[in-house]
């Protein structure tokens, strides 16, 4: 995250006025492992996915990284299937949630909760896969 946000600090630049100093928050709930997605575009719930760095405000980038915070408690679900756990439909479906990277999309895989819920695969495998004092990646 932290060469997109230095792409991001370098393109506002471009188009806004020279007096504006732009700083940011990354998201680590959900970075800890790395090249988790066959698509950098899919987002919901995503396989294999781990707990990123604690939150902190000692960055590597103290002059345009404030923080890296949990922005979105880990365990919650970031939307559903298309098949709710019970079995019923989803009427919030996102088709982001029935992406090949997306927990719940394959076979024999547990079917994900609404946005918010608590989605207790997602937890254990956030958890299993943490990594959160690294950031070496970011």
């Amino acid at each position: 995250e932290l060469n997109f946000v230095q792409e991001l600090a370098a393109s506002l630049a471009e188009v806004i006025p020279s007096n504006f100093d732009p700083h940011f928050v990354v998201d680590t709930g959900r970075n800890g492992v790395t090249d988790m997605r066959k698509d950098c575009a899919n987002w919901c719930n995503i396989r294999g996915a781990g707990v990123g760095h604690l939150p902190t405000t000692a960055t590597p980038l103290p002059d345009l990284v404030d923080a890296f915070l949990w922005l979105k408690t880990p365990g919650e679900s970031d939307g559903c299937t298309q098949t709710l756990p019970g079995g019923g439909n989803c009427a919030r479906f996102d088709s982001f949630c029935g992406s090949q990277d997306s927990v719940g999309s394959r076979s024999g895989e547990p079917r994900a909760p609404v946005a918010g819920a608590w989605f207790d695969y997602a937890i254990k495998m956030l958890a299993a896969n943490a990594h959160m004092d690294n950031t070496t990646h970011y």
